[in-house]
């Protein structure tokens, strides 16, 4: 019963907070560096990204190690030199579920779960967080598994993805929270994935956050020219 009753407080105060997030935000841009250590070794990147929802590309203008320009659209990664794409990969991941559109559409604080469909299992409190166990659509249990999120000072503090199997496939922690704007948004994010028992990260980090600016629109809309 106590468990049902959290349930029906946060879903209020969820509800709450939805319709008091009046401002609608609709860019965001950012010095970023990222520390990322994969089965191929460890790599480290920084320059300034770029993400505008109506034009739906995020935009990484990569300083170092070499100057490039990479685009996220939809599924694809596009590699440009000299404004000219030179290579295009496929990606598993959507542009939805970034942290730049989850923040600017005031999803972040349950990853967006509410709108794909899961729904809340249980929740528990502790002394300084909120746990929440997601589970998701009867129709998709042997495609998708729970999902634990963790709550401090009412914002998102991490989550960990599990397999249908029951396996934890990935965890992500949210940090050194800024408001921009009145728009919280984490100044570092860690990323641990699991690949055959072996845990790697990526760790990305973000200075100068501008939301909403409009003197340089031509950075969020770049055109992909073969």
């Amino acid at each position: 019963m106590r468990i049902r009753l959290n349930i029906i407080f946060y879903l209020f105060f969820l509800l709450l907070s939805y319709s008091g997030f009046s401002q609608a935000y609709f860019r965001i841009s950012a010095d970023f560096s990222i520390k990322d250590k994969n089965p191929k070794g460890s790599e480290f990147y920084k320059g300034k990204v770029y993400y505008d929802k109506e034009y739906g590309k995020i935009i990484y203008e990569v300083t170092f190690p070499e100057p490039k320009t990479l685009v996220l659209a939809d599924t694809q990664m596009y590699v440009l030199e000299n404004k000219q794409v030179v290579s295009k990969s496929f990606t598993p991941s959507t542009n939805k579920f970034t942290i730049f559109n989850l923040a600017l559409s005031g999803d972040l604080k349950n990853f967006g779960l509410d709108k794909s469909g899961y729904y809340i299992n249980s929740i528990e409190e502790s002394e300084d967080q909120t746990i929440i166990e997601w589970l998701p659509p009867t129709a998709l249990e042997d495609k998708l598994g729970k999902a634990v999120l963790s709550l401090k000072n009412d914002q998102l503090f991490g989550i960990v993805l599990f397999k249908p199997n029951g396996e934890i496939m990935g965890k992500r922690f949210y940090k050194n929270y800024v408001s921009v704007n009145g728009l919280p948004f984490p100044k570092k994010i860690i990323q641990i994935s699991y690949l055959h028992g072996t845990e790697y990260y990526k760790i990305t980090t973000f200075e100068n956050i501008e939301i909403d600016e409009l003197e340089n629109d031509e950075m969020y809309r770049i055109d992909l020219i073969d």
